[in-house]
C-alpha cells in the first residue's frame, strides 16, 4: 500500500452501476454549498444546482460508475465532459495488496447532450513508475485543496471534475474549461494514462 492520501488514491468494487439519480451521486454537503459571483453586483449560485447534478449523472451511470461520496476507501476520478465531444470517465482504485488500477471509459455521445453508451474502455494496472508520476502531480498541484468550484460558466466548452475519496473524507473540485491550472493539469496526466489522444482536449 502506498502511503498517504495521494498515494493511497484508489478503491473499489469494478462493474456497471444501476441508473441512479444525481442526488445519489453527490452529497447534501455539495448542493448546499455555493461559490459567489462578482457579477450583476455580486450573488452566490449554487455549486451543484439540481440540473448539473443530473447531468452529471446521466454521463457517470452511462459509465457505468459508482457514487463515490460514500466509499470507505479511497478512490480518484476525473469526468470530462465537452460540450461537443464525447465524455470521459477515468477512475483510479487501489486494491488489498497495494496494485493501483485504472478504469478508463470513453462515450459514444456528446458530453453536453446525451451520454451515448461505452464506445472503448481501458482496464489496467498502473507501473511503479506511472503512480510515483502521478502522485507527485497530486501533490505539487495540490488539486484537492483547491476551491470546489469558481463562478466561470460559458454556453459551450467543458466541465473538468475531480472527485476523491479518503482519510480526509469525500473531496469534489469542478473547473469549467481551465486553460491552465491544478485541475487541468492533473486531468490532463491522467488523460495520458489512458494511451488515448485528443485533438480537441479544451
Amino acid at each position: 500500500m502506498i502511503p498517504g492520501f495521494a498515494l493511497a488514491l484508489f478503491s473499489g468494487v469494478l462493474g456497471f452501476a444501476p441508473p441512479l439519480m444525481g442526488q445519489d451521486y453527490f452529497p447534501q454537503t455539495l448542493r448546499e454549498a455555493s461559490v459567489w459571483c462578482e457579477s450583476f453586483g455580486g450573488h452566490a449560485q449554487p455549486l451543484m444546482s439540481d440540473f448539473k447534478a443530473r447531468w452529471y449523472a446521466r454521463h457517470l451511470s452511462a459509465a457505468g460508475e459508482r457514487p463515490l461520496s460514500e466509499a470507505d476507501e479511497p478512490t480518484l476520478r476525473f469526468t470530462w465532459l465537452r460540450t461537443f465531444e464525447a465524455p470521459v470517465v477515468i477512475r483510479l482504485d487501489t486494491r488489498a495488496d497495494g496494485r493501483v488500477t485504472m478504469t478508463a471509459t470513453e462515450l459514444s455521445g456528446k458530453g453536453g447532450y446525451e451520454p451515448g453508451i461505452v464506445a472503448r474502455r481501458v482496464e489496467r494496472q498502473l507501473s511503479a513508475e506511472e503512480i510515483v508520476a502521478l502522485t507527485r502531480t497530486l501533490a505539487t498541484t495540490a488539486v484537492l485543496d483547491q476551491t470546489p468550484g469558481e463562478c466561470r460558466l460559458g454556453m459551450d466548452g467543458s466541465e473538468w471534475i475531480i472527485e476523491a475519496t479518503g482519510p480526509e473524507g469525500y473531496r469534489y473540485v469542478e473547473r469549467w474549461t481551465p486553460r491552465d491550472g491544478p485541475v487541468r493539469e492533473v486531468g490532463v496526466h491522467l488523460i495520458g494514462l489512458t494511451g488515448w489522444t485528443y485533438d480537441n482536449a479544451y
